[in-house]
């Protein structure tokens, strides 16, 4: 287990989420302003369903940083805000845009399976896009019920399984297109980019590279990326109740479609791979 962890964090600490996408220089102030703006234009919904001034007068956790563009809208409205990261490079990246934007925060470098953190703590647990890279997600939910307070709200987005990305996109369409690049390779011709690594990781782990439990894996973040686990929801509630949670709302999202936000709003909450739940814990 240790091993993977250290996977998992070499991993996000090799491809911080989303920067590659801007290109001001690296962590400047441009670098952020440009990051915040490209995040809530592809993920809309963020600022549509997550109600970050429900965070005035508490204090908030939040498991999973990225560049810390969520931290500074929780950390705006919170009493405190308290950022936790398994990556030194998500850590180094979210302090700096606190200093930018001169918010206030903790955030800190830490393991959300065994979390350096008081028992009940805090009032929101907040993570998005985290926790289905854990190895034991189990453990992950079992520290944010003991961090939290009687009653405190538990907010989380795990990838979903009834999706058009799970069953077209990486279940068909990209496991089609490795097959193809593997045969091309046969043939003399070279694959690029991201298909090249698909090929090496076929190469790697033979034909159990493109089978259903492995797949999907290599498929969500990146072929380097080797836990990214999806659920349907009722599985994903289940295991929040054994955890001690009750789920009362959840919302699914996220098929993008270039800016028809309307047509991707409609399709989205039938077919998209982001699953929010709000959970109480009891």
């Amino acid at each position: 287990m240790e091993k993977k962890l250290e996977q998992v964090e070499e991993f996000w600490d090799n491809n911080l989420c989303g920067s590659h996408f801007i290109e001001e220089k690296y962590l400047s102030k441009e670098f952020f302003d440009k990051y915040r703006e490209f995040r809530y234009k592809k993920e809309h919904h963020i600022l549509r369903i997550v109600d970050f001034k429900s965070a005035v007068g508490k204090d908030v956790l939040e498991i999973g940083l990225g560049v810390g563009a969520d931290s500074t809208n929780w950390a705006k409205y919170a009493k405190s805000h308290t950022g936790v990261d398994l990556t030194n490079e998500a850590v180094k990246a979210t302090r700096m845009h606190f200093e930018h934007l001169n918010l206030k925060g903790n955030i800190i470098q830490g393991n959300a399976e065994a979390l350096e953190l008081p028992d009940n703590s805090f009032d929101i647990v907040y993570s998005h896009g985290v926790l289905h890279h854990s190895e034991d997600i189990m453990k992950t939910f079992a520290e944010v019920h003991r961090v939290l307070r009687p009653n405190g709200e538990f907010i989380v987005m795990l990838y979903s399984k009834a999706s058009f990305n799970y069953w077209i996109r990486i279940q068909v369409l990209h496991r089609t297109r490795i097959i193809f690049e593997r045969l091309k390779n046969m043939f003399g011709l070279k694959s690029k980019g991201r298909w090249a690594e698909h090929v090496d990781n076929f190469k790697k782990y033979g034909w159990k590279y493109l089978s259903w439990s492995e797949l999907p894996h290599h498929c969500t973040d990146g072929p380097g990326c080797n836990i990214a686990n999806t659920y349907y929801t009722g599985e994903a509630i289940e295991m929040l109740k054994k955890a001690g949670f009750k789920t009362y709302k959840t919302v699914k999202t996220h098929l993008p479609l270039g800016g028809r936000v309307a047509l991707e709003k409609f399709l989205a909450s039938k077919m998209g791979f982001f699953q929010f739940y709000w959970s109480k814990k009891i």
